[in-house]
């Protein structure tokens, strides 16, 4: 094993680690969706996720990466709203205002090949684009490593142009509707993907495409790599032309595509769902040298109801068994939320700084 021995900031730590090389120490990240940590960390809290408190409160909390969404994220409030409030996006999809970052939709703009054929995508060099990622780099006094953040098309068709049950009538009535749109997704995104990059400070890029619940995928293996994976790919492959590392978000249990999912070029696997089956033993053992696992502690159960012994215990766990050999980075298999007491934050970022340097002792 060879230790990257200028890999001991933040930022030189996590691009190594996902990239499958050995750090000073296991980095740790996590998505920050919590008001009630913003606010006991930082004093205060804010109406929209921005990027300037985000690297704020990672840098603060000892995260060595944070996720900085481009503007127009969908889910993401671009403007505040008052709860209960219905309000229209960029994409044309209707959201009821019902929690923080993310908001639930409740109307799709696509149901048919008519609304499609008068559907327009937003301008992708529209001025806010990526106001987000230009201030988190402003503000990242810390040196961390910012990820730059986008949707995959799977979620993006499922939820966003379309819902679950209109698509899957579409695969059937429609099928190259989908294709079709798939496409000028892609195309769209990979712009997008440009413009974020050359605004510089980007380190790696975040792709959000979640593919399962908890016992099972959202849709058949063969309807998925008949219609998604390859503009999955496509945009991966977009992604790590510009020689940076693609960190990859899907929850849920994806057994049956872990081959597929691999085998687009993702460098990392986020969060690896405990409850979802994900066994981390097995990610490691099976990618080694491949994929980068991040995750894997529980944030529904022990993150929420565990004493900070045993998250401390369950995070040794997780760098007993992917921190050998690097490529590992320490996280819960999601996000810290509300429901998550401070304490039980501090417990296993310390747990990654006390153990998780190299050579490893445990």
């Amino acid at each position: 094993m060879r230790i990257k021995e200028d890999a001991t900031k933040p930022r030189e730590r996590f691009v190594t680690a996902l990239s499958c090389g050995t750090p000073d120490r296991v980095p740790v990240f996590d998505f920050l969706f919590s008001p009630r940590l913003q606010k006991e960390m930082l004093g205060y809290t804010t109406e929209l996720y921005d990027g300037e408190s985000q690297m704020k409160l990672a840098g603060k909390l000892g995260l060595d990466a944070q996720f900085i969404p481009i503007n127009g994220y969908c889910g993401f409030e671009e403007e505040p709203h008052t709860r209960g409030a219905h309000y229209l996006d960029e994409w044309g999809i209707t959201y009821v205002k019902d929690g923080w970052p993310v908001m639930v939709q409740i109307d799709v703009p696509i149901k048919n090949r008519e609304d499609w054929k008068n559907y327009r995508l937003p301008d992708p060099d529209a001025p806010h684009r990526v106001k987000m990622i230009r201030d988190a780099v402003k503000a990242n006094e810390q040196d961390l490593a910012v990820i730059a953040g986008f949707l995959g098309p799977f979620t993006m068709m499922y939820w966003y142009f379309m819902d679950l049950a209109n698509l899957s009538l579409t695969i059937y009535d429609d099928p190259d509707l989908v294709t079709e749109m798939c496409e000028a997704y892609v195309q769209w995104t990979l712009e997008t993907v440009r413009i974020a990059w050359e605004s510089g400070g980007i380190d790696a890029f975040g792709l959000a495409d979640d593919w399962g619940g908890t016992t099972s995928l959202l849709m058949s293996p063969a309807h998925l790599r008949q219609f998604f994976i390859k503009p999955f790919r496509d945009i991966v492959r977009g992604m790590l032309a510009y020689g940076a590392p693609v960190m990859m978000h899907n929850d849920g249990n994806l057994w049956k595509v872990m081959d597929d999912l691999v085998d687009t070029g993702i460098s990392g696997f986020h969060p690896v769902e405990r409850a979802a089956t994900m066994d981390l033993k097995k990610i490691k053992d099976r990618y080694r040298g491949r994929l980068c696992p991040i995750g894997n502690i529980n944030n529904k159960t022990t993150m929420v109801t565990g004493t900070p012994e045993d998250v401390r215990r369950e995070a040794l766990e997780c760098l007993k068994i992917a921190a050998p050999g690097g490529g590992y980075v320490l996280a819960t298999d999601h996000s810290l939320h509300d429901d998550i007491p401070i304490e039980n934050i501090h417990a296993y970022i310390e747990t990654a700084e006390k153990y998780g340097t190299y050579p490893l002792r445990f």
